[in-house]
């Protein structure tokens, strides 16, 4: 979880200057969400290949007993910033609202996954 936490702060300060590209600040919030799913998977002893597939991890979960929470069909929306946001050219510019959405999404499913693996 602290990878998880760390990617979040990252993309929080990332978004507080004017010299950090939203691509990076959505990079990072995708970063988030993945670790936070795979520190639930790997909590439960549960195998998973490895792949940025937000969605896909998730049906692991969900497959394996686990029971969602709605705000988490959510979470495929940050899978394309795993990858793309990495190569210059190839997504356009993402929007102050894109890294806004992206970091408030993080920020739910490391809380979701936060309180499963207290719980």
């Amino acid at each position: 979880m602290k990878h998880a936490q760390s990617d979040l702060e990252l993309a929080k300060l990332g978004r507080k200057s004017k010299m950090v590209m939203n691509e990076q600040i959505c990079f990072h919030s995708q970063q988030c969400a993945e670790k936070a799913v795979k520190a639930v998977l790997l909590f439960k002893e549960i195998d998973f290949p490895l792949t940025h597939d937000l969605e896909e991890l998730l049906d692991i979960l969900e497959n394996s007993g686990i029971k969602l929470i709605s705000m988490l069909t959510e979470a495929g929306k940050l899978t394309p910033y795993a990858v793309e946001t990495r190569y210059p050219g190839y997504w356009g510019d993402l929007t102050n609202e894109d890294a806004d959405e992206s970091i408030e999404l993080a920020e739910k499913i490391l809380k979701w996954a936060s309180k499963y693996i207290l719980s």
